[in-house]
């Protein structure tokens, strides 16, 4: 049995972000750990005692009530959660995480098969566009595979396998295939892209031989020019399918899988991304 570890921000709680979580635990049968962070670093730093010197009395009368109003959300929407799992009989274990809220969901991510992260996922005090610097640093830290959801995601119908022959892509196809086999079964395309007019798919022979195991019927594309582009309007036109890619924010990332390309990736892509990295 898989564990599955989901991402749920402590204090912007809503009930729809279960149905994904409830959808896909549901779907492997699995073990499921809610972590609700709590992002103790944005609390802004003139609340230390080397800043007290010179600080109007009444900010800190402000920050406190912040700090109170924030607590109180925070056990309101934990006994939430836990209420509405109790409805939806969903059974997980809930964790409250008062640290940094990155270090906290990688450290917690190596004991997990699979993390469930909102692809627009942030944290109280951060405004960033998406991806959020959050996801951009859970996705490339990270030490169990990121399933990255959008906000309403449609039923699975299969998987979109991007590859380019390198380590990494196969990496990140040989994960998905483990954790959702009935996935591929059901439908899996590969596409390959050709920046450089090759027609051929690197060692097609191998990825045939290994993928038939799952599903003896999957598709394989070739599409030619910039890889962000096509992978993009591919996309698009399979919403209701998983798609992988391998090596998200590392140094030695794929020729056509780099940083650009994954965060236009990320952002444009409506459906859910399948994202690890050796």
């Amino acid at each position: 049995m898989k564990k599955i570890l989901a991402v749920i921000d402590a204090v912007n709680y809503k009930e729809e972000q279960l149905d994904a979580i409830e959808y896909i635990s549901g779907m492997l049968k699995s073990d499921l750990t809610i972590v609700m962070p709590e992002d103790m670093d944005g609390i802004p730093l003139f609340t230390g005692p080397d800043f007290a010197t010179g600080v109007p009395e009444y900010y800190d009368e402000t920050v406190i009530k912040v700090c109170e109003e924030k607590g109180r959300i925070i056990k309101n929407n934990i006994e939430a959660i836990r209420m509405a799992c109790q409805s939806r009989n969903l059974f997980c274990a809930l964790h409250s995480d008062r640290g940094s809220a990155t270090e906290e969901i990688i450290l917690e991510s190596r004991f997990a098969d699979l993390l469930l992260l909102e692809k627009n996922a942030s944290l109280p005090l951060l405004s960033d566009a998406a991806p959020t610097d959050f996801v951009r640093n859970v996705l490339a830290s990270a030490q169990c595979p990121v399933l990255a959801i959008p906000e309403d995601m449609s039923v699975i119908k299969g998987v979109v396998f991007t590859y380019n022959g390198a380590f990494s892509s196969m990496y990140a196809i040989k994960a998905f295939a483990d954790i959702f086999p009935e996935i591929v079964a059901k439908e899996a395309t590969v596409i390959y892209v050709s920046e450089k007019g090759d027609n051929t798919i690197p060692h097609e022979k191998l990825l045939r031989e290994y993928l038939s195991r799952y599903n003896r019927n999957i598709s394989y594309k070739i599409l030619t020019g910039k890889a962000d582009t096509l992978i993009q309007s591919y996309l698009q036109q399979k919403q209701d399918h998983i798609s992988t890619f391998g090596a998200y924010g590392r140094s030695r990332l794929s020729r056509f899988f780099n940083s650009s390309c994954a965060e236009n990736v990320l952002r444009m892509a409506k459906g859910p991304l399948f994202i690890t990295h050796p």
